[in-house]
């Protein structure tokens, strides 16, 4: 109702000022209709009379009729025309009062058109609106299930990619155990081989160095050393030291310490820059008897 207000104010207050106007024409009318009627003429006038005085009252000797007065034809005729004009003006009152009457019947005819064209106006809007609300409500009924159905399209779909991802996750996983058990086994026969080997060489080593081949390898690089050693005047006789090298496998010096000696510091010295001066190393008859950290003891000749 407050947008039918809205968008026909106009119509309506223009209404109500023609209703207004012809609420004022038609007052004027009647006060005016009222002040221009005549004085109601009564058809019988009657005199009481009391019926007693009737009695009582003596008759009286009848008199002589009074002589007709005589009429004047021009007063008369004057009278006659005043009466036609009075007709005239009754005839042309009652005819604007006829015209009146039917203006007003036009008037109201015309505000009942008007009345049942605003009448049908609101039922048509009032439809419109209804089909608008129905449009509404079935557009909003239409998102809300597109917005279900996307919905669950979309929990459907997140739950097969959790899914997917599960299984991937779990091929993953059987592959990465495959992978380690696979890796495992392999390190397991890695170390089982190097073990093998290990148990293989000092089996080898054992067996060569009982067969006196690494005394005969200590022995060549004691020699060696010695022929490289400069015998300081301090070293006495019954000298020996230990001395722990580290060497390469091609018999390359990368260090020479003498751990314990009973000869001077000046014979220590002497003896480290022996090892030093005789790199490389004698290699061992038997590959098997190198030592990357070897230790032996240097007893020189006296």
């Amino acid at each position: 109702m407050a947008d039918f207000l809205q968008h026909n104010w106009r119509y309506l207050l223009g209404a109500a000022l023609i209703h207004v106007l012809f609420a004022g024409i038609f007052g004027l009318t009647m006060l005016n209709l009222g002040k221009d009627a005549p004085p109601p003429v009564l058809a019988i006038q009657a005199t009481i009379v009391d019926a007693s005085k009737l009695v009582q009252t003596p008759s009286r000797p009848k008199q002589p009729e009074p002589a007709k007065p005589t009429v004047d034809p021009e007063a008369e005729a004057a009278a006659q025309r005043e009466k036609e004009k009075e007709a005239a003006a009754q005839r042309a009152k009652e005819q604007q009062q006829k015209e009146q009457q039917q203006e007003q019947e036009r008037q109201a005819q015309q505000r009942e058109q008007e009345q049942k064209q605003q009448r049908e106006r609101e039922v048509k809007e009032q439809q419109v609106r209804e089909q608008q609300e129905a449009e509404r409500k079935r557009v909003a009924e239409a998102e809300a299930k597109a917005k279900a159905d996307a919905e669950e399209k979309a929990k459907a779909k997140a739950e097969a990619d959790r899914k997917r991802v599960a299984e991937i996750e779990r091929k993953q996983q059987e592959e990465a155990e495959r992978r380690k058990a696979a890796e495992d086994s392999q390190a397991k026969a890695a170390r089982e081989a190097e073990l093998k080997r290990q148990l293989a060489e000092e089996e080898g080593r054992a067996q060569a160095v009982s067969s006196g081949l690494l005394n005969q390898y200590v022995a060549m690089i004691v020699q060696h050393v010695e022929r490289q050693w400069n015998r300081p005047a301090t070293a006495r006789s019954g000298l020996e030291c230990e001395v722990r090298v580290a060497q390469t496998p091609t018999g390359t010096v990368l260090s020479a310490q003498v751990t314990r000696c009973n000869g001077d510091a000046a014979v220590v010295q002497s003896i480290e820059a022996a090892v030093q001066k005789a790199s490389p190393l004698p290699l061992p008859p038997d590959p098997r008897l190198f030592e990357r950290n070897l230790v032996f003891i240097f007893r020189p000749s006296d």
